[in-house]
């Protein structure tokens, strides 16, 4: 008796083993102490005029969320590896490969157009997450570029943003059939917009005249201020940086041209009424985030960062002008950061499912930032959606405008979400 005791002993044993060794196989790893992420910055390169206040809002939200947070969800610290790059794409290669091959990084925070649209096909193959600087719209359509990501709209929303209004107010002014120019610098960045916004400048009724090429690191523009008059430009947009918008709408302000300007949103910021003064007076300009200092909610937390990490309390200023300690690029790399770390916050929420599936692999973070839905960054940028098929994440943009000095908003405008303008 004892025996088949003993040998219903051993057959029970068996059986919990069976169910309980599957069930433990099942539970997700620990949550990693860290996730290793790579940063690309132009510090001492062409547009270091906005890429150095890019680095440090990356730098402070990275900061503030390991040192504040205790990392995301209090849990998962991010170690940052990062670099200047100074707009040399075949520096950004190295730097790309290095992320990849020795640090291991999960994730990448990118720069330039040049740089990232080079690295597309490559970003997609090793199915890292890059969020870039570059808010090109050949970068917003997944079945082509499934791993890249940036929280703003386009720069083809923006500049049809730009357009649209300009519409507006040429059919208040009673123009039946108003000129349009396009000036840019005459490379992957300053070209990426310009055939989505000839064709929708040419179905709101524009005539577009001729292309004017301004290097970003341009001294002077006066050869295509003059070309813009001799096509008598009832507006012209700027498509450069802060540096070369400034001499652009200077040397425009100096001829007496009427031309109405607009800037995009790496060209326009409170660094230009600070370099020219009263002759960015009247510049309209295109941004689609709050800039450092607007009363909304998430501007708390910036000057949390700014009085821990800077040492002194926020000063008293009004934001839009050029007593601002930070200029709005802070703001499109604090954004950088939120959109990467709200992702990430997704999978440490849901860890019991994306730890069993690789916990912060490439596959997850792009799955986790693709569930997001009107998700509101504490109003520094318009409500966020992604999904698979469509990685605009608005088409919202505002219009902002110099005024006696400092820079107002003039109109928010939403433009469609048209499948054709997907990835163009």
């Amino acid at each position: 008796m004892s025996r088949q005791l003993r040998s219903l002993a051993v057959v029970l044993g068996v059986l919990v083993a069976v169910t309980v060794v599957p069930a433990v196989a099942q539970q997700p790893p620990p949550l990693p102490p860290s996730i290793k992420v790579g940063g690309i910055f132009d510090l001492t390169g062409p547009t270091s005029d906005v890429g150095v206040d890019y680095s440090k809002g990356v730098l402070d939200h990275v900061r503030y969320i390991n040192e504040v947070m205790g990392g995301i969800r209090g849990k998962v610290k991010i170690d940052l590896v990062w670099a200047d790059y100074a707009y040399r794409i075949p520096e950004s290669l190295n730097l790309y490969r290095k992320y990849r091959d020795v640090d291991r990084v999960q994730a990448i925070i990118g720069w330039g157009t040049n740089d990232t649209e080079a690295l597309k096909e490559q970003i997609a193959a090793d199915q890292i997450p890059f969020i870039s600087a570059s808010y090109s719209s050949h970068l917003n359509d997944p079945s082509k570029t499934p791993y890249n990501f940036y929280p703003v709209s386009s720069y083809s929303d923006q500049l049809r943003a730009v357009l649209k209004f300009a519409a507006e107010l040429a059919k208040k002014e009673g123009k039946a059939r108003p000129k349009f120019v396009f000036a840019y610098p005459d490379h992957p960045y300053g070209r990426a917009p310009i055939p989505a916004g000839k064709d929708y400048a040419r179905e709101l009724g524009f005539e577009v005249g001729p292309d004017q090429f301004v290097p970003l690191t341009a001294l002077e523009a006066r050869s295509q201020v003059a070309a813009i008059r001799a096509f008598g430009a009832d507006f012209a947009w700027f498509g450069g940086t802060t540096n070369s918008a400034s001499v652009t709408v200077r040397d425009a302000k100096q001829a007496g041209l009427p031309t109405r300007w607009f800037v995009n949103v790496w060209g326009f910021d409170e660094n230009m009424v600070k370099l020219i003064g009263a002759a960015a007076e009247g510049t309209y300009g295109s941004t689609p985030h709050a800039y450092f200092g607007e009363p909304v909610p998430g501007m708390k937390t910036i000057f949390d960062a700014y009085r821990r990490f800077q040492g002194k309390e926020v000063p008293q200023f009004q934001w839009g002008t050029t007593q601002t300690p930070y200029i709005a690029s802070y703001i499109r790399g604090w954004l950088n950061v939120y959109l990467l770390r709200r992702g990430l916050e997704q999978i440490v929420d849901g860890w019991s499912s994306y730890g069993r599936l690789g916990g912060f692999a490439g596959v997850n973070v792009r799955s986790a930032l693709e569930l997001l839905r009107n998700w509101d960054p504490e109003g520094l940028a318009p409500p966020i959606t992604l999904t698979r098929d469509d990685h605009r994440p608005s088409t919202t943009t505002r219009i902002m405008q110099v005024r006696n000095g400092r820079i107002v908003v003039v109109e928010q405008v939403t433009v469609e979400r048209r499948k054709d303008w997907l990835g163009y």
